[in-house]
C-alpha cells in the first residue's frame, strides 16, 4: 500500500502542473480546471490496484478527460432544467458544452499519443516535460549523452505535434 501512495504522490507532483495548464486552456476557467484536477486525483486515490496501471500519467489524463465531458453534461442539464443561458456574465463563466467536449477529446488524444511513443522516447519526454529535468540531468540519470536526450525530446514533440494536427 505504501508503494501505491508513493506512486500516486510522485505522479501528482509530476503531472499536476501540465494537466492543470491544459485544462485551464481548454475549459477557459481556472477554478473549474482546479476542480477537475482535484477530482481526477481523488479518483486515482480511490483505485484499489494503482500498482497495476502501466502508465499512471496517461490514466490520469484519461480520468480528467472523462471528468471534463461529465462536467459539460452537467452544465447542459443544469442550464436546461433552470432555463438559464449557458454563459453568464461571471468572472469565471461556465465553458460551453462544445468546448468541454473538444477539451475531453484533446486530452484523450494527448494521453493516447504519449502512451504510444516509443518507450525510451516516452520516458525521456516525461522526465523533461513532466518532471522538468534538464537534458544533462536526464542524460546522467539514464547514462546516455545529452545530445541523445535532445534528439528524443525533439522526436517526441514532433510525433505529438503531428498526431494532434492530424486527428
Amino acid at each position: 500500500m505504501k508503494s501505491s501512495v508513493a506512486l500516486i504522490q510522485s505522479t501528482y507532483l509530476e503531472t499536476r502542473k501540465p494537466l492543470l495548464q491544459l485544462l485551464k486552456r481548454r475549459l477557459g476557467c481556472s477554478d473549474t480546471a482546479e476542480d477537475v484536477v482535484q477530482e481526477a486525483y481523488l479518483r486515482v486515490i480511490q483505485q484499489n490496484s494503482v500498482d497495476e496501471i502501466v502508465n499512471l500519467p496517461a490514466y490520469l489524463f484519461r480520468i480528467a478527460s472523462n471528468l471534463v465531458v461529465d462536467y459539460g453534461r452537467q452544465a447542459v442539464a443544469s442550464a436546461q432544467a433552470h432555463h438559464e443561458p449557458l454563459e453568464e456574465d461571471l468572472i469565471c463563466p461556465k465553458p460551453l458544452p462544445d468546448k468541454i467536449t473538444e477539451a475531453g477529446q484533446e486530452l484523450d488524444l494527448l494521453g493516447q499519443s504519449i502512451a504510444e511513443l516509443p518507450p525510451q522516447c516516452r520516458r525521456i519526454f516525461l522526465l523533461h516535460k513532466v518532471q522538468h529535468l534538464s537534458h544533462a540531468e536526464i542524460a546522467e540519470r539514464l547514462n546516455i549523452s545529452p545530445r541523445t536526450v535532445e534528439k528524443h525530446v525533439g522526436k517526441a514533440l514532433k510525433i505529438l505535434r503531428d498526431r494532434m494536427r492530424t486527428r
